[in-house]
C-alpha cells in the first residue's frame, strides 16, 4: 500500500474545500489568490510543498490549516 504524502494530501483536499468554500470554482479562488488557475491546478494534482503557501490557502478558505492536511 503507498503512502500519501502531506503535500499530496493538501493538494487533494484543497479541491474538496474550493468547492465547499464561497469561491465554488477553481478559477474563482485563483483570482483571489492571485495565481493563474493552472498554479491552483498544480497543487490540486501535483501537492503543495510550501507550508507558508497551506497556511495562505487555509487563511484565503477561512479554515484551519490542518484541514488542508487530514
Amino acid at each position: 500500500m503507498k503512502k500519501v504524502s502531506l503535500a499530496k494530501k493538501a493538494g487533494l483536499n484543497l479541491k474538496r474545500l474550493i468547492k465547499k468554500s464561497k469561491y465554488k470554482t477553481q478559477v474563482n479562488f485563483s483570482k483571489v489568490m492571485g495565481v493563474n488557475p493552472t498554479t491552483t491546478r498544480r497543487w490540486i494534482y501535483y501537492g503543495i510543498n510550501d507550508i507558508n503557501k497551506i497556511v495562505s490557502i487555509a487563511e484565503t478558505l477561512n479554515i484551519d490549516f490542518k484541514e488542508l492536511l487530514k
